[in-house]
């Protein structure tokens, strides 16, 4: 489907720029997992052990004695520990849902045919037999299941284990907050002697890695200084390695991010493929050091990702929708958005706010597009004398183009002037099209009636068909610098945009729609007031 949009979308700026240009440049011619239950937290006891460089510390919890889960429930996620490698085995959004009808949550993490080494916070070392006791050992576990709340706002459980013969092994601290995403973690590395890496997680949910799309990006993706990194997984054939200042590295998809922000120096970031659907992300950890991590799985939610302070919120694309990160477009949809989340808060409905936004644009615009309008009706004007120059050059093309150009000057007008300030609007119809194709703020968001996700397409097609006659209505009341049978034909023109914007999503379409609406207005009061012929 992603393909296929692609394919549309493109075709639609090539239609309007054909639309707008033609007349000029080529004049007239002739279900969710079961919960595990957590048992009974194991008896722990302490030993003692020097790691390399450190004085000797207390650890508690050798080896655990049976598998067994620990659940943390907070107001945001579900999410369910397991002692067997101290990972994350499941993790659950309590406040989105596969679909409108909100029955089941979407999971990031859940059990699948993956090891229990590509699990979030699974450490791994050079050491093979040590690497096969902490990805698939059983931790002893301090603490039990957390049910937090905002009168229980805080928690957190530790896993531990420790080789009884080496003295090697692996903290993991866990503190978790009820009224965020954000989970801190620290990983303190016990008589290991060399680097050692922390996993994000792999596959996060994802069974097609495809990135034929037109905004946002599925993959791994590092932010490395102001340098953002994303690797598509077609062409992972080997491991990659991204060094430098790393800000933080994660696995995302359009709408949801599963993020590890290193607090101190990290040495490198570690993508891999073991399978097409199994993508790796590790960050390496120098020997002996202990970690700390914000870990982050949750929406793309642009206000609490940019509250990370890190460049987070750089993972959502704003920018330009088929291979570049056009700057300029990147800051229109930027602009868009504040704009959009200000008219939803006066309104609490982002389709009423896409019509502020609409009106605010169409406003922006009103001296762009009278100009154009009013080069157009001159043009029109011209036809006859350059249907005569037709005539009088029909063999020589160089001097028909000489005669056009002077005919222009001597009247003063403008051959561009109608195309080139609607060609100026082309960034902000892709800057909304990639604010309201790849924010998650309007994913599954109602407008009213049969419209319950502005995000997607009309399901009965109500919104493009009446765009497509609205469109088809403000072609007629443009003026036609072309002859009478090629303006016939530009009148497929609206059902070509009809059939185009059928799987847009239902937003791009309303924005369309009242865009044209207002075009339409304006027309009509500069023809009768402002530009009588």
């Amino acid at each position: 489907m992603e393909g296929m949009e692609k394919r549309i979308l493109i075709a639609v700026v090539l239609s309007v720029l054909v639309l707008i240009i033609y007349p000029f440049v080529f004049p007239p011619p002739q279900p969710p997992p079961k919960r595990e239950q957590a048992s009974q937290p194991v008896q722990q006891k302490k030993e003692k052990v020097s790691p390399s460089g450190a004085e000797t510390m207390e650890v508690a919890g050798a080896i655990g004695i049976e598998e067994k889960t620990i659940t943390v429930e907070t107001d945001f996620y579900k999410a369910v520990f397991t002692n067997k490698g101290g990972v994350i085995r499941h993790w659950e959004l309590k406040q989105y849902w596969v679909d409108v009808k909100k029955k089941d949550n979407i999971v990031l993490f859940g059990p699948g045919e993956i090891s229990v080494g590509a699990y979030p916070m699974a450490v791994g070392v050079s050491d093979g037999e040590l690497n096969k006791l902490l990805q698939s050992g059983l931790f002893s576990v301090e603490g039990g299941d957390l049910h937090l709340s905002n009168e229980n706002p805080k928690g957190s459980i530790i896993f531990t284990l420790v080789d009884p013969n080496s003295g090697k092994g692996v903290r993991k601290a866990f503190t978790f907050n009820n009224d965020s995403y954000k989970v801190d973690a620290e990983i303190t590395p016990i008589n290991i002697g060399g680097n050692y890496t922390v996993s994000t997680g792999s596959n996060f949910g994802i069974s097609e890695w495809g990135e034929a799309r037109m905004v946002g990006f599925v993959g791994p993706t590092t932010l490395v200084g102001t340098k953002l990194i994303k690797d598509k997984v077609a062409k992972i054939k080997g491991p990659l390695y991204h060094e430098g200042d790393i800000k933080w590295t994660a696995v995302q998809d359009k709408y949801f991010i599963s993020a590890l922000i290193p607090k101190d120096k990290v040495n490198k970031i570690i993508v891999s493929k073991s399978s097409e659907k199994d993508v790796h992300v590790e960050i390496e950890v120098s020997e002996g050091q202990k970690a700390s991590f914000m870990l982050y799985a949750g929406p793309k939610e642009y206000k609490r990702l940019k509250e990370f302070g890190v460049g987070l919120d750089e993972s959502i694309s704003f920018g330009w929708f088929i291979v570049w990160e056009l700057s300029v477009i990147s800051w229109m949809a930027k602009g868009l958005f504040y704009l959009l989340q200000l008219f939803y808060r006066l309104s609490y409905n982002y389709g009423v706010a896409i019509i502020f936004i609409t009106m605010v644009v169409r406003v922006v615009f009103v001296p762009l597009t009278f100009k154009s309008f009013k080069s157009m009706k001159d043009i029109q004007r011209l036809q006859p004398e350059i249907q005569k120059l037709q005539k009088k050059y029909k063999d020589n093309k160089a001097e028909l183009n000489k005669a056009m150009m002077e005919l222009y000057k001597t009247h003063k007008v403008n051959p561009l002037g109608g195309c080139l300030p609607m060609v100026l609007q082309l960034p902000v119809f892709i800057g909304l099209y990639n604010l309201l194709a790849n924010t998650i703020e309007l994913r599954q968001t109602p407008f009213f009636l049969w419209i319950t996700d502005l995000s997607i397409k009309d399901p009965y097609y109500v919104l493009p068909i009446i765009m497509g006659i609205s469109m088809l209505i403000q072609q007629k009341m443009t003026p036609s610098t072309v002859d009478p049978t090629q303006a016939k034909i530009m009148l497929i023109m609206p059902v070509m945009f009809t059939f185009f914007f059928l799987n847009f999503p239902s937003g791009l379409v309303l924005y369309w729609l009242v865009n044209n609406l207002l075009t339409i207005g304006q027309q009509y009061v500069t023809t009768k007031y402002f530009y009588k012929t």
